[in-house]
């Protein structure tokens, strides 16, 4: 090659050979310019986008109780619900030793993520139901009796009581530790949410969103 030639035109060669190592990295899907899909951008505790529907979630897989219940959930709106929330459950977990994402996630599979006639009309994101001891207001939905709270931080202080008040949650809290995938298992039976199969849904969506994360100290 003239080496006058090159010393000339070296920024146009740089150029084209650039442009042809980018063209192939496109075809072979490792490497295009200027793409960073391939690597994994998102900080710690970054809530993930829903990429599924909410059926694919088990959301409105129970229409008896939640007849309400959308059928698919955009991202927006569970992102939003998770945000909006995470600061509360990070909050009760240091109160009441229930790991965050334990509490994040039955607030997010009870709520229909905050859009079921519960949520939005009695500010109860728990699903939690009127009982012979509860003396506050409360709202009757498809011939069930809920209770209503007046914000939705004393639905999340109220289903932390109820919650801790169990029989069996001293043993569980004790066997499972900050083990969220033990208190999930654990929650088999236990008649706190009227969503079937409850700790393969929880499961679902603590790490499709990295909720363990709000787990840590």
């Amino acid at each position: 090659m003239n080496w006058n030639f090159f010393k000339t035109n070296w920024f146009t060669i740089a150029l084209v050979t650039l442009l042809l190592l980018a063209a192939i990295g496109q075809g072979s899907g490792k490497f295009s310019l200027g793409n960073f899909s391939t690597f994994d951008t998102k900080q710690p505790g970054e809530l993930i986008p829903i990429k599924k529907s909410a059926t694919a979630l088990g959301i409105g897989a129970d229409p008896k109780h939640s007849p309400a219940a959308p059928a698919e959930v955009d991202q927006a709106t569970a992102t939003a619900f998770l945000k909006r929330f995470a600061p509360v459950a990070v909050s009760e977990r240091k109160k009441f030793g229930v790991p965050a994402s334990v509490m994040l996630s039955i607030a997010f599979l009870n709520s229909h993520i905050g859009l079921n006639d519960a949520a939005l009309e009695a500010n109860n994101f728990f699903a939690l139901p009127c009982t012979q001891e509860w003396e506050g207001e409360s709202i009757s939905l498809e011939e069930r009796c809920v209770r209503k709270y007046e914000t939705p931080w004393a639905s999340w202080r109220d289903f932390s009581i109820h919650f801790s008040s169990q029989d069996w949650y001293g043993g569980l809290r004790k066997s499972a530790g900050k083990d969220w995938q033990k208190w999930a298992s654990g929650l088999q039976d236990k008649d706190i949410s009227p969503i079937s199969n409850l700790p393969k849904k929880m499961a679902e969506v603590i790490t499709y969103y990295r909720l363990y994360e709000l787990d840590q100290p």
